[in-house]
């Protein structure tokens, strides 16, 4: 099995404290879509872990454009800004994955609450590995534990109550207003 840890990426597709409920009836799962530049440095660490779970599960000859492989293309496979000039993995676990905050310490509700959506930026520990199910041959990426890393613009269409009326706040003012109603 190959292991790496991809850092500082955007996540979209943020299924970490809960699991996402299957559509098919399996089993719910633990997810992120990871999303990654064309042109980051992280990129032959990660294909290079691609290739040799390919090569362990299904031999050194295999021909990888013969596999459904998880690195797939933003710019073919998606519709959306964000996903322009980028790559991305889908990487589940039917394990809750660890999570910790910035620094290193088991996330508590507040960071829950505060990092973990679609738009945050993770540092995430993935690990590929080959399969052949039913007919299919692949490689695919298990999520294993992530850091949250820091803010980013959401990606899901919601605000922050925060955000949404920050001008129309009133400061000093913690009673309601009787207005006649």
């Amino acid at each position: 099995m190959a292991k790496v840890i991809i850092q500082d990426v955007r996540c979209s597709y943020v299924y970490i404290k809960e699991p996402r409920k299957s559509e098919d009836g399996k089993d719910p799962k633990y997810s992120l879509q990871i999303i990654i530049p064309k042109n980051d440095p992280q990129l032959p660490k990660i294909k290079a872990a691609i290739k040799a779970a390919a090569q362990e599960k299904h031999g050194d000859s295999v021909k990888m454009t013969m596999l459904k492989l998880p690195l797939r293309d933003g710019d073919t496979d998606r519709e959306g800004e964000e996903y322009e000039g980028h790559l991305f993995i889908n990487a589940n676990s039917a394990r809750k994955p660890g999570i910790v905050n910035r620094n290193n310490e088991p996330a508590d509700q507040d960071d829950m609450e505060e990092y973990c959506y679609s738009g945050a930026y993770f540092h995430a520990s993935v690990n590929f590995y080959g399969y052949n199910f039913e007919g299919k041959k692949g490689v695919a990426a298990g999520l294993n534990n992530i850091m949250l890393r820091k803010k980013g613009d959401r990606l899901d269409g919601t605000a922050s109550a925060t955000s949404e009326f920050g001008e129309f706040a009133e400061a000093g003012t913690t009673d309601s207003a009787d207005d006649g109603w």
